[in-house]
């Protein structure tokens, strides 16, 4: 009875020291609720700011705005019907009003919601373990008409996780990714993180004046330290030979 007793011990300590190299993993998205209720799953509409001329002229900057407006009103679902692409699985289409949408061709005085030409900011926190160790994952954006998605703005630690795409004659979606015909992901790797409370923050650039929204999603996972590898291979010999000495028994 022992010898299955400390047998069947033997997968939950292997899990433990599985567990020990990989120190962090990090889901987020945009989805109903609010920065509080579902910290890592919320995006909080933050305000608008007025385009800037090069990003006007489709000549796109990696960042536009060094302030991030402050504001604390809540983000919204949206209904991806029109020219939206369908939300990405587990996320929900957001916007800065519960009446925006693309229901219809965004042409004013036909009944549809028609957002002003801006930069709309949505944000949200989350926390990691962080410090030295890396991260890497990948990011999936959608946006009418493009974004730019930024890691921990307006800090000495701002990373630009995905740039501006080149938004051209469409009067929806932007002619390049990120837009709002399809999911545009992009590897990331080496990302380091705040320990503690991170941002991420989505700027929504609207030129078209028709209905503004983003959709997003995020996996990081911390990279193993060489120290955890090593402890995890140490480990996993040190078992084998328990197992084979016990089964003997």
């Amino acid at each position: 009875m022992k010898t299955i007793l400390k047998v069947a011990v033997l997968p939950a300590l292997l899990l433990a020291l599985a567990s020990a190299a990989y120190a962090d993993s990090i889901t987020l998205h945009s989805a109903a609720g609010s920065s509080t209720s579902d910290t890592n799953g919320a995006l909080q509409y933050l305000g608008t700011s007025a385009l800037n001329g090069a990003f006007v002229a489709n000549n796109y900057t990696p960042l536009v705005a060094g302030t991030i407006p402050g504001g604390s009103a809540p983000s919204y679902n949206v209904d991806s019907n029109g020219v939206w692409a369908s939300a990405i699985t587990g996320s929900s289409w957001v916007s800065n009003s519960a009446d925006a949408g693309p229901s219809g061709n965004g042409s004013p005085g036909d009944g549809t919601v028609v957002d002003p030409n801006a930069f709309y900011y949505y944000e949200t926190t989350f926390t990691a373990v962080g410090g030295t160790d890396p991260y890497d994952g990948s990011i999936s954006v959608m946006a009418d008409d493009t974004a730019e998605v930024i890691l921990d703005a307006g800090t000495a630690d701002q990373v630009v996780l995905v740039p501006f795409g080149i938004v051209g004659g469409d009067g929806h979606c932007a002619e390049y990714q990120p837009s709002c015909g399809g999911a545009d992901t992009v590897s990331l790797s080496g990302i380091t993180l705040l320990a503690g409370t991170n941002t991420l923050t989505i700027i929504d650039a609207q030129t078209g004046l028709n209905g503004a929204g983003v959709d997003f999603t995020a996996e990081l996972t911390q990279a193993p330290e060489p120290s955890s590898l090593l402890l995890l291979g140490t480990g996993l010999l040190g078992l084998a030979g328990m197992l084979r000495r016990k089964l003997r028994a």
